[in-house]
């Protein structure tokens, strides 16, 4: 699924994506970047681009139902995932992507899977206690 992001964040991003080939002395990139249009530049990144407004609503009422220990799990994953990226060989784009899962984990748009409670019944039942 392509991660979701406001139009601005996508233009934001495209002209940050711009001055780095600037940066690192490739201007032709650069200008490749600018003459790109956001929606071009959102699905070259595999982006979607969302109502901001909209996405704020569905993550408040997705929250109101959660308990202390789901959002400390969210903050847990989140961590982790930064955690995993914060390496001297990671690249800038690691970086970025990482940020931007966390972003999603802490925002409750991300649906990590749930074991299913048969499963738990069935491993209890193959450690008998004593």
């Amino acid at each position: 699924m392509a991660r979701q992001t406001t139009r601005e964040q996508a233009e934001r991003k495209k002209a940050q994506a711009a001055a780095f080939m600037e940066r690192i002395g490739q201007p032709d990139r650069a200008e490749e970047f600018r003459d790109m249009s956001t929606d071009e530049d959102a699905e070259h990144k595999g982006l979607q681009l969302t109502n901001p407004r909209l996405r704020r609503r569905i993550a408040m009422a997705t929250a109101i139902g959660t308990s202390k220990a789901d959002l400390q799990d969210q903050i847990d994953r989140a961590i982790e995932t930064l955690d995993d990226a914060y390496a001297p060989e990671s690249t800038r784009e690691e970086i970025a992507e990482a940020v931007g899962e966390a972003l999603e984990i802490l925002r409750g748009e991300d649906e990590e899977p749930e074991e299913d409670e048969d499963e738990l019944d069935d491993d209890e039942d193959d450690n008998p206690r004593d």
